[in-house]
């Protein structure tokens, strides 16, 4: 799981060189003006990505010091060692940043079958349940300020289903949630990767954002409906159906969760008497969602579901 806006990996690269040109047309020789945008960029991705960010602002430096075509980096021990040893430090410090988002996920006891996580989600919590089932797809990233975004979906096809496939797509999903592009675009760039991986699968989905503020939007690409649980009873939110990724092009249906709810659940139908009522019924979040993985009848699980839920509004 990660946190935060991360900066792409040609955009910190970019960054990087346009400082090292810009410090040395300008002829500034201080080690901050030639660490700290790198550093800034660096904190601000992966952490492997983070070292390469600090090695070619390393190698930048160095052809400043080396190459005097114009005055760059000084060349002093002190200045050099200052540097080195801030450039150093980026990687260890994105991983730290990464490590702070993943302490907000937790597993929690669950029966054997299913994997259950929870995390903030806005003014709530969420969880999420995996059921290792074959095509599944789910993976959640949280965001600055307690939000969140969850992709939850099969996939459908020999090729596309494959293990090494499946992680593919959830790895992808979490390098672009927490960029800050809107879902349609996020979907985007799964329905790319799924062509690419493999023409004429697809996946069903469907992607959740809860907003620090608890709102929370919805995309359905194919993937499950959602159920919103309020006072007055439960009923389907009914999302517009964009249509599976890799089969439709890019999705753009992007809808609201209805005012008011108190859960909200998003998970396959497991049969006609799915247990909807009696999941949405149960007192916390991570007992709800392994209710809504339970096929009628037992049998294996169904997954991967995911519940939210939200705290009343406050007394105006």
């Amino acid at each position: 799981m990660r946190s935060g806006v991360l900066v792409s990996t040609r955009t910190a690269l970019a960054g990087a060189t346009g400082n090292a040109l810009v410090m040395g047309v300008a002829e500034v020789s201080t080690p901050l003006g030639w660490v700290l945008l790198p550093g800034l960029l660096g904190v601000s991705t992966r952490p492997r990505v983070a070292a390469l960010i600090s090695a070619w602002a390393a190698v930048l430096l160095a052809a400043s010091v080396v190459v005097p075509v114009v005055p760059g980096h000084r060349a002093d021990p002190w200045a050099l060692g200052a540097s080195v040893a801030s450039l150093a430090a980026v990687p260890l410090l994105a991983l730290a940043r990464r490590r702070r988002g993943e302490r907000a996920v937790a597993r929690v006891p669950a029966p054997r079958d299913v994997a259950v996580f929870t995390m903030p989600a806005g003014t709530g919590r969420a969880a999420l349940a995996v059921c290792r089932a074959p095509g599944e797809v789910a993976a959640a990233v949280p965001l600055r300020r307690g939000g969140l975004r969850v992709l939850l979906g099969v996939a459908h096809g020999a090729t596309l289903a494959r293990p090494e496939h499946t992680r593919a797509l959830e790895s992808a999903f979490r390098d672009e949630a927490p960029r800050g592009r809107s879902l349609p675009r996020v979907a985007g760039a799964l329905d790319g990767l799924v062509r690419d991986i493999a023409p004429g699968g697809y996946l069903a989905a469907t992607l959740v954002e809860v907003s620090p503020e608890g709102r929370v939007t919805l995309l359905r690409c194919g993937g499950p409906d959602a159920t919103a649980h309020a006072a007055d009873g439960t009923r389907p939110a009914d999302l517009p159906d964009a249509g599976p990724l890799g089969l439709t092009g890019t999705a753009t249906s992007v809808a609201e969760a209805p005012a008011g709810i108190r859960r909200l659940a998003v998970a396959p139908a497991a049969g006609p008497r799915r247990p909807t009522e009696e999941a949405l019924r149960a007192p916390r979040a991570a007992e709800a969602v392994v209710a809504l993985t339970r096929r009628p009848g037992g049998g294996r699980r169904t997954g991967p579901a995911l519940v939210v839920d939200l705290p009343p509004d406050p007394p105006a």
